[in-house]
């Protein structure tokens, strides 16, 4: 049974884990080592404190729960973060533990997430992701199309990264 529930502060070590060990798992190769060993659960719990904290009207995140109720998947987003006159807003983070990946978790957060984004009243999702991440094609299969592209350094290395965008944030019943 997939449970999502809007995240609490609480939830930020477990956000933390989830976030830290999918960039392990799944950006080995891609992003330099060097970059993935500075980030750890600490400091990582410490960043999403804060997010919760000051989360706004326009903001969400929300966790995905296995039956023994670990949290082993989120998605954050809110306000687009750069401008762009097509977009208002933005999913920021959607990370799965790699055991649960292909669960439904990431697409069921995602259409959460975009259904609270438009009835916030933001129009037009965007969704950065890195070139080289293969999860690019679950972004398709919802529908999005690159829109963007620009490189990002990551511990000196610059990556690509591509931006997808839906015209109108999506809504799902």
């Amino acid at each position: 049974m997939l449970t999502i529930r809007p995240a609490e502060v609480d939830d930020a070590p477990a956000i933390a884990r989830v976030h830290v060990d999918t960039w392990r798992s799944s950006y080995g190769g891609i992003v330099p080592q060097t970059y993935l060993d500075s980030m750890t659960v600490q400091n990582r719990t410490f960043v999403w404190v804060r997010l919760l904290e000051r989360r706004g009207q326009a903001t969400c995140t929300l966790v995905s729960e296995d039956h023994d109720r670990r949290v082993i998947a989120f998605v954050s987003g809110g306000p687009l973060r750069h401008r762009d006159a097509r977009y208002q807003a933005e999913i920021s983070s959607l990370y799965v533990l790699r055991g649960h990946q292909r669960e439904n978790h990431g697409r069921r957060l995602f259409l959460a997430a975009s259904n609270r984004l438009a009835r916030a009243g933001l129009k037009g999702l965007f969704v950065r992701v890195l070139a080289d991440n293969p999860a690019r094609a679950f972004y398709e299969s919802l529908g999005g199309e690159v829109v963007a592209e620009t490189v990002r350094e990551f511990a000196g290395k610059p990556l690509k990264e591509l931006g997808y965008g839906w015209p109108e944030t999506p809504t799902y019943e």
